[in-house]
This record gives C-alpha cells, sequence and structure tokens, in this order.
C-alpha cells in the first residue's frame, strides 16, 4: 500500500516532534520532512515532494501562507493543510486564496487530524467547524453590503490588481507581475479597497471570488 507522504512545518520542535509521532504511528502515512520555517520549508518540498504539508500559519521568517503559495506554485498537486492556534477568518482566506486545502485549529483530536490528512490526500477541500462558522459570517457581512460595492469606476488596471490580490499576491508580487513599483502597486491596492468600501486584502478576494473574476481570468 502506498504511504501518504507528509511534510510538518512548524517553528516549534515539540509540535513538530509531536506530530510526527502521531503520524508515525499509522500504516498508511509517512512524515518525509520536517521544517521550522518559511524557506525552509519551500526548499525542501521541492527535495522531498510531499503529498501534503502540514503548516503553521506563523513562522519565524514569513508565514505559512507565503510558504503554501510558493510550494503550490513549483506543486500544484501538493496538498497544504493549515495547521494552527488562530482561528481568525482573515487568516482562513488568505490561506485558501493561497492554494490551501483545509485548515484546521491544534486543539484537534487525533482522530480528527488523521480524518483530515487523509481527506485532503485524496483532493478534499474542509475547515474546522470552529473557523468555518466566522468566515461564513464574514462573507454574509459582504454579500449584505453588496449594493454599496459595484465595480463601476473601477480601472481596468485595478481590475487587474483586484484579481491578483484574491490570488494572494503581495504588494511586491503584484509590482513585479505588472511592471510597476511596489509603492504604486500599493497605492492601486489601497484605491481598490477605498472604491470598494474594504477594509482587508482577504474581503477583496472574497469580493473578486463572489463576483466570478477568478473564473474568468482562468478563462
Amino acid at each position: 500500500m502506498a504511504r501518504t507522504r507528509i511534510m510538518v512545518v512548524d517553528d516549534h520542535e515539540v509540535v513538530r516532534s509531536g506530530l510526527q509521532a502521531i503520524l508515525g504511528a499509522e500504516d498508511d502515512l509517512e512524515v518525509v520532512a520536517e521544517a521550522g520555517a518559511a524557506s525552509e520549508a519551500v526548499q525542501k518540498a521541492r527535495v522531498y515532494t510531499p503529498d501534503v504539508v502540514l503548516m503553521d500559519v506563523r513562522l519565524g521568517d514569513g508565514t505559512g501562507i507565503e510558504a503554501c503559495r510558493a510550494i503550490k506554485s513549483d506543486r500544484p498537486a501538493a496538498q497544504v493543510l493549515m495547521l494552527t492556534s488562530f482561528g481568525d477568518e482573515e487568516a482562513v482566506v488568505a490561506s485558501i486564496m493561497a492554494g490551501a486545502s483545509g485548515y484546521l485549529l491544534k486543539n484537534v483530536g487525533r482522530a480528527d487530524l488523521l480524518r483530515a490528512i487523509r481527506a485532503v490526500a485524496q483532493g478534499q477541500n474542509l475547515l474546522d467547524p470552529a473557523v468555518t462558522k466566522r468566515v461564513l459570517e464574514r462573507l454574509t457581512r459582504l454579500s449584505a453590503n453588496e449594493q454599496e460595492r459595484s465595480l463601476q469606476g473601477v480601472s481596468d488596471r485595478e481590475r487587474e490588481v483586484l484579481v491578483l490580490v484574491a490570488q494572494g499576491l503581495t504588494n511586491k508580487e503584484i509590482a513585479a507581475r505588472l511592471f510597476i513599483s511596489e509603492n504604486t502597486a500599493r497605492n492601486h491596492v489601497s484605491r481598490l479597497l477605498e472604491k470598494l468600501g474594504l477594509a482587508r486584502r482577504s474581503e477583496a478576494a472574497a469580493f473578486a471570488a463572489e463576483h466570478g473574476l477568478l473564473r474568468r481570468e482562468r478563462q
């Protein structure tokens, strides 16, 4: 039986050791690598080609969201499962936009963790019930204010920026993609959020998804 190859990414060694002990006891799971930093995770993902990456959101040299985006860019088939102590909806939406397949809190039970790993390994998406409610409430609030937000008045360049924000790119990455300065990219994002009546980049990402902009971009 082929084992699911897993990489554990967390900046706390004791957490990595605990997860390895849990996963190593399963016949169908194999921990092939571990990393304590975002840059290390990206490098080791290229070398060890894990099927599933268990990724902490907050790492010493960056974020798990940034590492997730880089890993998915290198290997789209890799499934990233965010495992964190923090359940704020902004981080959840940003993780999903970066390509994560799931988001679990660290207080998850052993059986639920194993079930989640096997689920994402099979291509399923999931969210911890504790954070799903908050995300749905955020999206509901966005929908309730939809009449106050319109793409009318948004320039073609700002529409491009909106799609890139929704894809999880930073201002620096947007600047490189559009061949503009980082300061100009930052200004575009600020004006875009103001025009749409939004407060955060994650809300802009949800707005783009609601209006089918990402789907149209892929087409």
